[in-house]
């Protein structure tokens, strides 16, 4: 009796970069270095006015999009509605992975068929011409600190129908918001805990525009809390507990 062939896993490695000349190289490299290299390379060009798109189509295999609207999060939900893979991955123009970041993760999702995603620790460094900055955790420039971030995660692209798409009224905790929406919805995932993805301190980082991230934070909360309330069970009497 002949043994079925067992169905080829498909992992799309994802990329949105604006304007990234000066990094986008070195994340591409990162991606097509790994070990366990992804099936397909998607980048999406939030219309840059630089080399971005002549760096990017440079690179054999990859697929890339001219981005028709602007910002990240329209950028992710564009890359993952053209996906094939059975999982996507997500990389920032500026950030680069571990070699063995996709063969840790994927052996580990399939060792745990339940999870619909995981993520991993990261270490920060400072990219040279950037003076350093206040406010990072010292341990995050060396042992490594959990990075909720889309550059740590792999996922099985069905999640997305689950929690729904990178929400892209917040420009800038559009990230945050959909962990909280996955945790509230009750989506199992689980954290490697080994540093997987090296994130680039520069001067253009979007975490540097606090104020506006403070008060999408904010928001987001407030919409978490709301949904902790509806689902929270009710109990005789009417009160939720």
């Amino acid at each position: 009796m002949n043994t079925p062939r067992p169905r080829h896993i498909l992992i799309s490695a994802i990329i949105v970069v604006r304007n990234g000349e000066r990094f986008l190289t070195d994340a591409l490299q990162s991606v097509i270095q790994q070990t366990r290299p992804p099936d397909e390379i998607i980048v999406v060009d939030g219309q840059s006015t630089d080399r971005t798109a002549e760096i990017a189509q440079d690179f054999p295999g990859v697929r890339y999009f001219l981005q028709p609207d602007l910002g990240i999060a329209n950028a992710r939900n564009l890359a993952i509605a053209a996906a094939a893979g059975d999982f996507v991955a997500f990389l920032d123009a500026d950030d680069t992975w571990t070699a063995d970041k996709l063969a840790v993760q994927m052996a580990y999702m399939q060792a745990h068929p339940a999870l619909m995603y995981t993520t991993t620790w990261l270490n920060h460094f400072f990219d040279p011409v950037c003076p350093p900055r206040p406010g990072y955790r010292p341990e995050g420039f060396g042992q490594g600190i959990e990075g909720r971030f889309p550059g740590t995660m792999l996922a099985r692209r069905t999640v997305f129908a689950q929690v729904g798409p990178f929400n892209p009224a917040y420009a800038i905790a559009f990230e945050v918001d959909w962990f909280a929406r996955a945790q509230d919805a009750g989506v199992p995932a689980d954290v490697i805990k080994t540093v997987l993805l090296h994130k680039r301190i520069h001067t253009q980082n979007n975490s540097v525009q606090r104020e506006q991230f403070r008060q999408e934070w904010f928001q987001v909360m407030r919409q978490s809390l709301l949904r902790k309330r509806d689902y929270a069970p009710a109990y005789p009497g009417g009160d939720a507990r």
